[in-house]
């Protein structure tokens, strides 16, 4: 959804592995005027284009929602529903987290674009496959595959357990995510 929100307003979404870390000094420099990810943290510019927090910092993201709802007496969610979804689509989004053998680990350090044989995923066209993130071209210690529809997913180790993550947007609801993350092994481990 970020995505389709930053291209229809003309914005450079600046896209970073996983980590707070990778936006901090773009923030610091004003060059990022918001930073998020998954598990919600945020960090904002001040108005006066200074950094408010170089860390996640719940309290701004709150403040924000509170002052979205006394500007426009609608919460996120409701402008998120009747305004983002009518004109970008309905995202469906979830995490799935499983278990990796020591060989997927050392697949996913060592994958490459190229490492990618299938053309398409769940019946859609692949149309980019990245290992290292477009920001700033650091690795992003696994693989993310973007299909034609917009839907796309990311498969990585996680760096503080014995895990695999697997993340998937689907722009076609429950069912094409079930499709998607049903075909992850095979795009991903089977050569």
């Amino acid at each position: 959804m970020i995505d389709r929100v930053a291209k229809d307003l003309d914005r450079v979404l600046y896209e970073v592995p996983v980590g707070f870390k990778w936006f901090v000094d773009g923030l610091l420099k004003g060059g990022l005027a918001f930073g998020g990810e998954e598990s919600a943290g945020a960090s904002f510019l001040r108005m006066d284009g200074t950094a408010w927090c170089t860390d996640k910092d719940g309290f701004s993201a709150g403040l924000l929602s509170a002052e979205i709802i006394a500007r426009t007496e609608k919460t996120p969610a409701e402008i998120y529903g009747n305004i983002l979804v009518p004109s970008h689509g309905a995202p469906f989004y979830k995490r799935a987290d499983g278990p990796i053998s020591p060989d997927q680990r050392q697949v996913l350090k060592d994958l490459t674009p190229e490492s990618v044989k299938v053309s398409s995923v769940a019946g859609l066209p692949i149309v980019s496959v990245a290992t290292t993130a477009a920001g700033n071209g650091a690795s992003i210690g696994g693989v993310k595959v973007t299909l034609e529809d917009g839907s796309w997913f990311a498969v990585r180790p996680s760096g503080t357990e014995p895990k695999m993550k697997i993340y998937v947007e689907s722009f076609g609801g429950e069912d094409l995510w079930e499709r998607i993350y049903g075909e992850v092994d095979a795009c991903i481990f089977c050569r």
